[in-house]
């Protein structure tokens, strides 16, 4: 069912502090599984994920970060894969519909009747705190917003979050090649706009948006802002992403879902909606506004709201199923040996996962081969093939499925490589339904009998 549970309750709580303010839920037609599912891709070190955490931040390490990718570095380096937790915690529009981070559901399109003056005067009255508020910009963001009817106080917003007054991005003095030239000078990409990289590199992202900047002929902050804002506006907006949340998580449209989105950080809606209150509250203090706010609703949600991920545990699942561990307890040793003789005896059952771990020499039977292997490991006299950690290959082409049997996402060619994260205990419609990871980073369940 569509209905989420609790929702209206606190929106109706807020209408009673803010009765001006506009309600709207959406049914997406979605189901929360494949929604979490397709939002977690990208996990490779050639493709950089779809939802990404600051590295070394106190506030989102343990059970933010990935529990496939770990702590691989994405991005610019200080970037780490966000993990199923964030993505729910960060999606469940329950732990969002407060006073605080409400304005990343606000609607953005249809801004015809602001006050240009208004405009102007709350943003030079911000540009003490924030050095990337300057006249130039000030007025650019008024000029776009009459031009695109989107709101000016989202277009600084987006700016604010994105910029610093040092980055090349901003200043347009360019970067420089390791034989000291001096590559797009200026040029400026107050979006960061293009500003994305596989590498790690914090050089890459920069030099990639440059580039893209010079693409469009950014060549003053003022035509990079109205540029900015006229893709925002028609590949965004104009497609149903009408909020910080849209843009950030892609849920809606009629396009395929999950892979349009405006930004990696799992935080940036929630982030831009906070500096899009902030700047509000400048000339709206107690937001009497008649602003509007679309809450979307999905299907087979929790009965109470995700919870905060922990940041002081760590997440123990390997990046896949671990040969040798046979109790499926995340470390292999002794027990483990023991357990396999007992199965080998007729002595001990084991479970799926467990079965397949206990294959530590690939092949289809489990035989006292696997033990001696196994031994040898402990002993240090042995290496697991790649690494311990099972890998497949797909033998029939088939559709990576974002629940098990539930919605067809990407197509898995005969002869890709695979890890095998965990296995089906229940069949669905005659088939076991295993949740795998592909060699180029995409997530999801297929037949257990396209693989081997």
């Amino acid at each position: 069912m569509h209905y989420i549970h609790g929702i209206k309750e606190q929106i109706k709580a807020l209408q009673a502090s803010h009765p001006s303010w506009i309600f709207k839920v959406e049914y997406t037609d979605l189901t929360w599984e494949e929604v979490i599912n397709g939002e977690h891709q990208g996990h490779s070190a050639s493709v950089s994920p779809s939802n990404l955490v600051q590295a070394g931040s106190n506030s989102y390490g343990g059970l933010w970060i990935c529990e496939i990718c770990g702590k691989q570095k994405y991005d610019s380096g200080n970037w780490y894969c966000a993990s199923v937790e964030a993505l729910e915690y960060m999606m469940d529009p329950r732990n969002s519909l407060n006073d605080t981070d409400l304005f990343q559901f606000m609607q953005l399109s249809g801004f015809e009747d602001f006050n240009n003056d208004t405009v102007r005067n709350t943003l030079r009255s911000m540009a003490a705190n924030y050095a990337v508020i300057d006249e130039e910009c000030i007025e650019a963001v008024i000029t776009a917003a009459n031009t695109y009817h989107v709101d000016p106080y989202y277009i600084m917003a987006k700016i604010l979050e994105e910029q610093s007054a040092t980055s090349p991005l901003y200043t347009g003095s360019g970067i420089i090649d390791a034989n000291n030239n001096i590559l797009y000078a200026g040029y400026y990409n107050l979006f960061n706009i293009g500003a994305t990289a596989t590498t790690g590199i914090s050089y890459d992202v920069i030099l990639n948006g440059l580039a893209y900047a010079a693409s469009q002929n950014w060549n003053s902050k003022t035509a990079s802002i109205l540029g900015g804002v006229s893709i925002i506006s028609s590949w965004y907006i104009a497609k149903d992403q009408d909020t910080l949340y849209y843009q950030k998580f892609d849920v809606v449209g009629d396009s395929s879902k999950y892979e349009h989105q405006y930004q990696q950080n799992v935080l940036g809606a929630q982030t831009a909606g906070t500096l899009l209150r902030k700047l509000y509250k400048k000339f709206d203090e107690n937001l009497s506004g008649n602003y509007s706010f679309i809450i979307p609703l999905y299907k087979n949600t929790p009965i109470t709201a995700c919870p905060r991920p922990a940041t002081n545990q760590e997440h123990i699942q390997t990046p896949g199923i671990k040969m040798g561990d046979v109790n499926q307890d995340g470390q292999v040793n002794v027990v483990d040996i023991i357990l396999l003789i007992n199965y080998l005896n007729g002595n001990a059952e084991l479970s799926q996962n467990g079965i397949m771990a206990s294959k530590v020499c690939g092949q289809p039977e489990i035989t006292v081969v696997d033990v001696v292997l196994l031994i040898n490991y402990l002993n240090g006299d042995a290496v697991l093939q790649n690494n311990g950690v099972i890998s497949a290959t797909v033998i029939s082409s088939c559709k990576v499925r974002l629940a098990p049997n539930g919605v067809e996402y990407k197509n898995l060619s005969e002869g890709a490589s695979i890890k095998v994260l965990r296995l089906a205990v229940d069949l669905i419609d005659n088939v076991y339904w295993d949740l795998v990871v592909s060699s180029n980073g995409v997530y999801g369940y297929i037949p257990r009998n396209s693989y081997q």
